[in-house]
């Protein structure tokens, strides 16, 4: 549906505080909001009264509108049914017309409208459902040139939110995030879907929880860890390292102690050779270089992969992981040596510590890895 208004109200944005006449106040020209937030009702609500209303639209049938108000405010509307096209980073190859799911998407980069004429001179306003909630851009200063890029970029970070919120709500929500990552896991982008709601939930819900987490870990069998470790020999790093890699894979599959040493034996030192070589590679240095120059290196890697930091890579939670629980020291004399490469590769972490969990992870952070490099 497409409707057209010879001539609309020049909105420039919306109050934030209540004025009296002749008194000075701040106007909102350009926000992305969800409808978890009080202020997108105040909002929604007079965007519809001004665009939607007018048309008799039923805003119960709207799942998405756009409006386009050009520089001679001659305005264009769109409802539900318009093209939009999001661009992702996907976790495994795919050919034309494959069907997308959740779990296949390792990023969400942007969201545009390629039916739709845009231009620099036009005002924007967008709504659009996620599941049961509701995402709201605009942007309604034209006092400079609409950035397009910028413009889709933010619509789709606005929509990764939205899809994914389940993992910003945990990170954001600190002392659960901090404690699955004492136990060493992660956003990994391999997990991301359901099978990292159904990981939040056992930490979330402690009922059984040995059990659970137990039968989570032995759900990755081979043809799961196949999925994930298929695509590194594309990468010049994985393929020069694939027997060493294999090796240690084939030892998780086996399931026993001795295979669970074995592949975290050989993971674990793998994780900081992956990261020293391309390193090397990239900058002409590696023999002496230090851990932590290493891990910058592979937050720089994610943040240019992701161009932004609230990315579904994480790239500053990830060097942060790395940092304090992958990479971290051991004391001796406080007895105090978690699992980490330096207590794996310095012989220093006790037995107990080898577990089907950790090798599990050993594999994921790898995948990680993956994706930043």
């Amino acid at each position: 549906m497409k409707i057209h208004f010879d001539k609309v109200e020049n909105a420039v944005g919306f109050t934030v505080s209540n004025t009296k006449e002749g008194e000075t106040t701040e106007v909102l020209t350009k926000a992305v909001i969800t409808s978890d937030e009080p202020q997108f009702y105040q909002y929604i609500a007079q965007i519809s009264t001004s665009f939607l209303n007018k048309n008799d639209i039923c805003v119960d049938t709207v799942y998405q509108f756009l409006v386009i108000i050009h520089q001679d405010l001659s305005a264009d509307i769109y409802v539900n049914d318009f093209q939009v096209v999001s661009e992702i980073v996907v976790k495994k190859d795919i050919t034309k017309g494959d069907i997308v799911r959740e779990s296949d998407i390792a990023d969400i980069k942007s969201l545009k409208f390629p039916e739709i004429e845009i231009i620099d001179t036009d005002k924007i306003i967008y709504c659009f459902k996620v599941g049961w909630k509701f995402g709201l851009f605009f942007d309604l200063d034209r006092r400079q040139p609409l950035a397009l890029n910028d413009l889709y970029q933010q619509i789709g970070a606005l929509y990764r939110y939205l899809r994914f919120q389940y993992v910003y709500d945990l990170i954001e929500a600190k002392p659960h995030f901090e404690e699955i990552l004492k136990d060493g896991w992660f956003p990994f982008i391999a997990l991301l879907g359901n099978e990292y709601r159904i990981l939040i939930e056992i930490y979330q819900d402690k009922y059984d929880f040995s059990n659970r987490l137990s039968n989570f870990v032995n759900s990755f069998d081979k043809t799961r860890l196949e999925k994930i470790i298929n695509k590194w020999w594309n990468k010049q790093i994985f393929q020069e390292k694939q027997q060493i890699l294999e090796a240690g894979v084939k030892a998780y599959l086996i399931g026993t102690d001795q295979g669970i040493i074995n592949c975290i034996k050989n993971l674990y030192s793998e994780i900081d050779g992956v990261i020293r070589e391309q390193y090397f590679k990239n900058t002409g240095k590696g023999q002496y270089v230090k851990t932590n120059d290493l891990l910058q290196y592979v937050l720089n890697k994610g943040l240019q992969k992701s161009g932004a930091d609230i990315s579904l890579f994480f790239p500053t939670q990830f060097f942060e992981y790395l940092r304090d629980i992958v990479f971290s020291n051991f004391d001796l004399g406080k007895r105090k040596f978690d699992l980490s490469r330096h207590s794996v590769c310095h012989g220093i972490a006790s037995a107990t510590a080898y577990t089907k969990m950790k090798a599990l992870q050993a594999i994921l952070i790898l995948d990680q890895i993956y994706f930043y490099i």
